[in-house]
């Protein structure tokens, strides 16, 4: 009895074709906004400006009135850039060294920072609002700085860990610096104070989305430092 071998390049089958999962790659971390020292100090300077403002004013009246109108002022030429697009260039032009090309058509930040002022001069305890306009001066550079440079650690957008923990670090120093050189607090109250509205200032930069961080993370800032302050026993 013979065996009869059947060569399998002789049958004219094909074989469906199996579809193997495909594994998605990591999303790529957005690009970084360039470095702009120049905004960069004018955020500082900026900062430092509202905390004069905040210690020589006479009362919170001159406050409100002088935050007020600042934002006044600035909200108007919001409206003359809508309604003129020559004023628009004019304004991008002259500002063009702290702009972003994307504020060209979007509320501009220092907008929505004087805007918070109006908020803080209303609402918070000058000390509160002292930490809350130096913890976005000095810790949102920061964030962004360390971020760009050593961000690795991708946690929503393009935040990173690194600026996150980088933003929390340099705002609890720079909320600790306010309050030893004006309010004589111990300093197990003044950590506690300082550690928690820059805490809060580094949630509200992650997670600011629709509304500028300009605007939410001195607000925030002030009430985190206000409840922390609550806790305080008074000397």
């Amino acid at each position: 009895m013979s065996k009869s071998t059947v060569d399998p390049t002789a049958l004219d089958i094909e074989l469906p074709a199996v579809p193997f999962p495909s594994v998605p790659a990591p999303a790529p971390m957005p690009p970084a906004r360039p470095e702009n020292w120049t905004r960069s100090l004018f955020h500082v300077a900026s900062a430092l400006l509202a905390l004069v403002m905040l210690r020589i004013v006479p009362s919170r009246g001159w406050l409100i009135a002088a935050s007020v109108s600042l934002a006044v002022w600035a909200w108007s030429c919001e409206i003359a850039r809508r309604l003129s697009p020559a004023v628009n260039e004019r304004l991008m032009r002259f500002f063009a060294r702290v702009a972003h090309p994307m504020e060209r058509h979007r509320v501009n930040s220092s907008t929505w920072y004087l805007t918070a002022l109006v908020g803080l001069s209303i609402f918070a305890p000058f000390q509160a609002a002292e930490l809350g306009v130096v913890v976005l001066g000095l810790a949102d550079p920061a964030a962004g700085f360390i971020g760009r440079r050593i961000g690795r650690t991708k946690i929503l957008a393009n935040r990173s860990l690194e600026g996150t923990l980088g933003f929390f670090a340099v705002g609890t120093l720079a909320a600790l610096a306010t309050l030893t050189a004006f309010h004589g607090l111990p300093l197990p109250a003044m950590l506690l104070i300082a550690s928690a509205g820059a805490a809060a200032g580094a949630i509200a930069e992650l997670v600011s989305s629709r509304l500028d961080d300009n605007f939410t993370i001195p607000v925030t800032v002030a009430i985190a430092a206000s409840i922390a302050g609550a806790f305080v026993p008074a000397s």
